[in-house]
């Protein structure tokens, strides 16, 4: 990839302008020395370029650099864009980057919460789309159009957040689902837990209105917590609203004792309703009719309901029915919560037949 798309296009461009004029008003060539074999440039002023993979971030170790280059950041892991920071240390150059450029991808992209959501005064980050580029052949535009779904139209062409492709929870709409939710007083009380150590561990609190209606109103998501640091931390917030019961994983044992032993009523997950399959679609239909809302404070959960996706099958290149196991927390932990919420099942009086 590196060899047919980003050192081809640049060659590709720097042959536009391959003779210049240097001091002397003599004709040079831009580029001096291209080793094919290590993939360094060198430049008639003696600086150079060196283009590398991305799998490892040990390799960067160390180097010195004065500036550096990502393409389709979103497929690099983040710990590479934090040693390239790092190496930014050369003394060419007064004024160190880094320059990103790519695709948008979902809202738990490292590359939209590092640039999008810190607002951070160090960086700057410009949005675009297919439409403001003018160097596009003519009919290009139009068909991509015929041939793009709407999805697919939104993130390549429009150039929009999210994971469109493989979305499970279309039906979640930030607008319609999500609000002020959080000081209002409902009928009751019920909770999910997703367990978890060295990836976060999640308790959703959420309460039923009088229509039985679904608002989550609390999230706890935290990573590094043991079961007992938990439930002191959850403890409070589940004697304020007075939860009905802890619908947690049921793979979790060791978190439903612990909380049976601080005074928490927590029960497994009915397996029959939670599994990955009849869970997410009793989750979708229960957001298809606008059952379940979300508090604006729950930002993990609303971030994994606009990005949670199917697996894509590595020969097919087709969707199937099993879900990424990433960043999934918060949404396993909302499926828990639902497994005994029936909000249209009506509750027959029986009559004797004496009466």
């Amino acid at each position: 990839m590196l060899r047919d798309t980003v050192i081809r296009t640049f060659i590709e461009e720097l042959e536009l302008y391959q003779q210049t004029l240097d001091k002397n008003n003599i004709k040079t060539s831009i580029i001096k020395d291209w080793n094919k074999s290590t993939y360094t440039m060198k430049f008639c002023n003696n600086s150079e370029i060196l283009f590398r993979s991305c799998e490892e971030p040990s390799k960067f170790k160390s180097l010195n650099l004065d500036g550096f280059a990502l393409d389709e950041p979103v497929d690099i892991p983040e710990e590479i864009f934090n040693m390239l920071q790092g190496r930014l240390r050369g003394n060419h150059t007064d004024h160190h980057i880094g320059l990103l450029t790519g695709n948008p991808a979902g809202y738990t992209s490292w590359v939209y919460q590092y640039f999008f959501e810190r607002h951070l005064s160090d960086y700057i980050a410009i949005q675009t789309t297919t439409y403001d580029n003018t160097f596009l052949p003519d009919g290009y535009i139009k068909s991509m159009e015929q041939s793009f779904d709407q999805d697919y139209a939104n993130r390549y062409l429009l150039g929009q957040w999210g994971d469109f492709e493989g979305l499970i929870y279309k039906d979640f709409n930030r607008i319609k689902h999500t609000g002020d939710h959080s000081h209002t007083h409902y009928k009751y009380y019920i909770a999910g837990y997703d367990d978890g150590y060295r990836n976060p561990a999640c308790l959703l609190i959420g309460g039923i209105d009088s229509d039985n209606k679904l608002h989550v109103i609390s999230e706890f998501y935290q990573s590094d917590y043991t079961a007992d640091e938990i439930a002191q931390h959850i403890k409070p917030l589940y004697n304020h609203y007075e939860v009905r019961k802890i619908h947690c994983d049921p793979s979790g044992l060791n978190a439903i004792e612990t909380f049976k032993r601080n005074g928490l009523r927590a029960v497994d997950a009915d397996n029959t309703k939670i599994g990955a399959n009849s869970g997410i679609s009793k989750l979708k239909s229960l957001f298809r009719q606008n059952m379940i809302f979300i508090d604006n404070g729950c930002k993990n959960l609303i971030k994994q309901l606009e990005s949670y996706r199917y697996e894509k099958d590595k020969t097919t290149g087709n969707y199937n029915e099993e879900p990424v196991k990433k960043d999934d927390h918060a949404v396993d932990a909302l499926r828990y919560m639902v497994s005994e919420y029936e909000p249209f099942r009506r509750f027959n009086m029986p009559i004797s037949k004496d009466w």
